[in-house]
């Protein structure tokens, strides 16, 4: 099998296969998520029912399901891992052994966010690896081992197996080409008769899910011919002319050079919104968790925000950034809930 987290590296095979089927439920995903063949997943399971004398699974039915049996195996399992994860990490601690920092951090933040991490916590860690990627990407990681810490704009609320810290929540913005003049702000109408078409997120991006749930619930249709999966493709797109487009504040912070060719407007209601989280698993890396968070909010607080006043400043009302490393939400400015639209 592939090499486990923390506290699964301690753990038998059949325990690290049930585990993973509680959360993936599929043999083909958890056989892809432990590197060993399907056959062997199956074959792990079957020996277990049979000499534990129960079944573990229903056969019968796809996704997997637990037996009422199966599910509190599973659960007690997965409340014994955490635990093994915390006393692990608490004998580390205890050693003053300095840990090993694996971070990732979504690409419409990470160039910012890395940097700042990075210098703050290199004295306390012996080795740092800084991936980024779209949430799907960083939770996968996080699962298999490879990540200990992300900080991404899906809080993954069906996972109870994980500890998620809030930090951040911008509004979105329409930005559309310099030479495109539009009304403060547009309407719904103005948009789809603009001459321009719209420039979407990949639905596998966080973007594009939040876009899509926007048009489904107000029953807008836009005719659909550019997608991009990275901030930095969509600005150039829409500063060269191509389009028009539905982003965040911060992608235009991570990339100033194209700022000039590309007008901000405020989005026509309702306003949606993004959250940003801080998320490891549950009984690991609590601490530094909380040492990220109060970091990254620092970074929003005293470089991002002031940045986004300069070019849209009206967004400001409508955010909120973590007050503390627990994550108490501290308004920006008037703090305009308005129940917006949040992913």
């Amino acid at each position: 099998m592939k090499k486990g987290n923390f506290s699964t590296v301690f753990l038998k095979d059949r325990v690290a296969v049930l585990l993973s089927l509680g959360k993936t439920h599929s043999f083909t995903a958890t056989s892809r998520q432990l590197g060993v063949s399907q056959s062997s997943i199956s074959r792990i399971v079957n020996d277990l029912e049979a000499e534990l004398g129960i079944a573990l699974i229903d056969h019968s039915v796809r996704p997997i399901r637990f037996t009422p049996e199966g599910a509190a195996l599973q659960k007690f399992l997965l409340a014994e891992s955490q635990s093994i994860g915390a006393y692990l990490q608490g004998l580390r601690d205890k050693n003053f052994l300095q840990p090993r920092l694996r971070i990732g951090i979504v690409e419409s933040v990470a160039r910012i966010l890395a940097e700042r991490i990075v210098q703050s916590l290199n004295s306390e860690c012996s080795h740092i690896i800084v991936m980024t990627g779209i949430a799907a990407y960083l939770l996968q990681k996080l699962d298999e081992g490879q990540l200990d810490v992300i900080i991404c704009s899906d809080p993954f609320t069906n996972r109870n197996d994980l500890s998620r810290t809030f930090l951040f929540r911008e509004p979105s913005i329409v930005i559309a080409p310099g030479s495109l003049k539009l009304t403060t702000p547009p309407s719904w109408h103005d948009l789809q008769y603009c001459g321009l078409p719209i420039i979407q997120y990949h639905p596998n991006n966080s973007g594009g899910k939040l876009q899509q749930k926007l048009f489904n619930r107000l029953g807008l249709h836009f005719i659909n011919r550019l997608e991009a999966d990275i901030n930095a493709v969509l600005l150039t797109f829409v500063s060269n002319g191509l389009g028009w487009a539905l982003t965040r504040p911060t992608s235009l912070v991570q990339h100033p050079e194209l700022i000039a060719g590309i007008r901000s407007y405020r989005m026509p209601n309702p306003v949606a919104a993004r959250e940003l989280y801080v998320i490891s698993r549950n009984g690991e890396f609590s601490e530094l968790t909380g040492r990220i968070t109060e970091i990254a909010a620092s970074v929003f607080t005293e470089r991002i925000i002031p940045e986004i006043k300069t070019f849209a400043p009206w967004t400001l009302d409508y955010m909120f950034v973590a007050a503390g490393k627990d994550g108490a939400r501290r308004p920006v400015g008037k703090g305009i809930e308005s129940n917006p639209l949040v992913l």
